[in-house]
């Protein structure tokens, strides 16, 4: 499955009708040398193992669900690797979704958001909104997993 998403810089929340606000946490087994990436999340109640491979725009993705005792099991293995945040999701005019991440903790302030496309050439042809920031989406220090190993890029 591939995972097809751009990904901006927010300056502060934007003012729009919110769908929805959950508490994620975070965590990744392997480091950043590491060609794959795995993760470990919590979302709400759920609990998830996500495999990422390859870079910039267009990335392979695969999720599972497991269960909140292989979730416990497993995180320790992410100690040093954690990012917590608050998505909130809004549906823009295009009627495409945004995701807003609100980071806490050590990336406190740190506002990015994440909008999902079918296929490339949508991805490329998309025009944000005006509140939208910097396209952060090949800026590879703004990657959670470089977030939960590196902290907040300096400007």
């Amino acid at each position: 499955m591939k995972e097809i998403e751009r990904k901006f810089l927010l300056t502060k929340m934007p003012d729009i009708a919110l769908q929805s606000t959950t508490c994620i946490r975070q965590g990744y087994i392997t480091e950043s040398r590491d060609s794959v990436e795995i993760r470990l999340r919590r979302k709400g109640d759920a609990f998830f193992m996500t495999f990422k491979r390859g870079k910039g725009l267009v990335r392979d993705e695969a999720e599972i669900k497991i269960d909140e005792a292989d979730f416990n099991h497993l995180w320790p293995l992410t100690r040093d690797r954690r990012v917590e945040k608050q998505r909130s999701k809004a549906i823009l005019d295009n009627g495409l979704i945004v995701e807003i991440d609100e980071f806490s903790g050590a990336l406190s302030g740190l506002l990015l958001c994440e909008v999902e496309f079918g296929d490339e050439a949508r991805a490329k042809a998309f025009v944000p909104p005006q509140w939208f920031g910097t396209d952060v989406t090949e800026d590879g220090r703004y990657k959670n997993k470089s977030l939960a190993e590196n902290g907040l890029p300096e400007s």
